[in-house]
């Protein structure tokens, strides 16, 4: 159900970057802004240690990184966090989290790369909770779960209505590889930025910049700094940590192509805890490791909610 609700609040943006507090003042944030930025309690919190580490950050340091796979859910027990975007040479502000509030969204609960840089403001003491333990979370304490979920759903809605964190694809609005990879990236539920060479000062800059012949247009700058030349969908899921490499040194007694109901299906059977036995499900740029008892198991889901339950 989550998945749904994030594609279908999916709002890929045309403009150049704009302050984002700005453009979320007049959507979900002025409605549902205590929603999204829940405020624990100390016994809520006390709840949460035993899924986490503590750990403490000084002034300045980076928590987690945009385009960077980050720690998971961090809470703040101490200190204030500043959450930072990225518009090409500038960053703005995108809010302050204190003591009880909690950082991520849905790519933390996925371990996806980060979409925003965290900075520790002052001291930071933050409790850690890796993605595999905060899905553990997310069942034993449901009504807790159910929160937090809630607050890194509308998260992750906030980015794509406004495109935030996401990679930006500088090209003709009606280029028929600007449609197509901004519709990989929609279905995927991932946030967008679109630029037009042929309006937008700043996609000019761009092409200039990186000297950009107009026939190798589109180009798609990733949040970690990569630049790509009309890529392929499955170079665009691997710039962005949708897809990532797979050991090759690691043996599968089961390979699972497509991620339909009869493949899910044959998944969840596999992981059993009584059998030895370790699948691979594979299906089209949505390929991800989740590490389960009793098998290893890499599954194809969209970014709205984990493989595993």
């Amino acid at each position: 159900m989550a998945d749904r609700i994030v594609r279908d609040y999916i709002r890929p943006t045309r403009f150049p970057a704009a302050d984002f507090m700005a453009l979320l003042a007049s959507s979900i944030l002025e409605r549902r802004r205590d929603q999204m930025f829940p405020e624990l309690d100390p016994f809520e919190i006390e709840r949460m240690r035993r899924f986490g580490e503590a750990r403490n950050f000084a002034q300045g340091e980076a928590i987690f990184t945009a385009g960077q796979i980050g720690p998971g859910l961090v809470v703040i027990l101490s200190g204030k966090v500043d959450i930072v975007r990225h518009e090409f040479s500038r960053e703005s502000l995108v809010v302050t989290h204190g003591p009880g509030q909690f950082l991520g969204e849905l790519a933390q609960l996925a371990g996806r790369p980060a979409l925003a840089d965290a900075v520790a403001k002052n001291p930071v003491e933050a409790l850690i909770i890796a993605p595999e333990r905060l899905r553990a979370l997310l069942i034993a304490e449901a009504e807790l779960g159910e929160r937090i979920m809630r607050a890194l759903i509308l998260r992750r809605v906030g980015l794509l209505e406004t495109g935030a964190g996401g990679p930006i694809i500088v090209g003709r609005a009606d280029s028929a590889d600007v449609l197509r990879l901004e519709g990989f990236l929609r279905r995927n539920g991932h946030p967008v930025q679109l630029l037009n060479p042929e309006t937008d000062d700043e996609a000019k800059a761009l092409i200039e910049r990186f000297h950009i012949d107009p026939g190798q247009l589109p180009i798609v700058l990733c949040p970690g700094g990569q630049v790509l030349r009309n890529p392929s969908e499955d170079e665009l899921a691997r710039c962005i940590g949708l897809v990532r490499p797979i050991d090759p040194k690691r043996v599968y007694d089961v390979a699972v192509v497509g991620a339909g109901p009869a493949g899910l299906a044959t998944a969840v059977y596999a992981r059993r805890k009584d059998s030895p036995s370790s699948c691979w499900i594979a299906a089209p740029s949505a390929v991800r490791p989740v590490p389960r008892l009793g098998s290893k198991i890499i599954s194809a889901f969209r970014p709205g909610l984990p493989a595993s339950p």
